[in-house]
């Protein structure tokens, strides 16, 4: 089973620090943008922090993703795991993840890794 998995950082945008100062209305973003590349949130969980930064996590069908935001410092990073169970997901996880970075970080300032993971023999 192949996956696709992105790792980002950068710094944050505008759109993210003004949706981030309600997290109920985060959620609903990113969720949005998940249910609008096709894939499917089960479940989600946000945690607070003293200076308002969060970690918000979302459970996919196809796996997960991981936001941490860190308002003082005006900074973010994802983690985006899509799993290619019952048919490929990699068209719905690069255009979650072009989303993802069009919210989320100013323009010019994101970095993506791409992991390779190794497939079963």
């Amino acid at each position: 089973m192949a996956s696709h998995h992105y790792l980002g950082s950068g710094a944050l945008s505008d759109t993210l620090r003004q949706a981030a100062a309600e997290p109920a209305d985060l959620v609903d973003e990113i969720s949005g943008l998940v249910r609008d590349s096709g894939l499917e949130v089960v479940d989600h969980k946000v945690v607070c922090f003293d200076g308002g930064g969060h970690t918000l996590v979302w459970v996919l069908a196809e796996s997960h993703l991981v936001l941490h935001h860190w308002e003082a410092e005006g900074f973010a990073t994802l983690d985006l795991h899509i799993c290619d169970y019952r048919q490929s997901n990699a068209g719905k996880a690069a255009a979650l993840r072009q989303r993802l970075e069009e919210f989320c970080f100013r323009p010019e300032t994101a970095e993506w890794r791409e992991l390779e993971l190794p497939q079963p023999s």
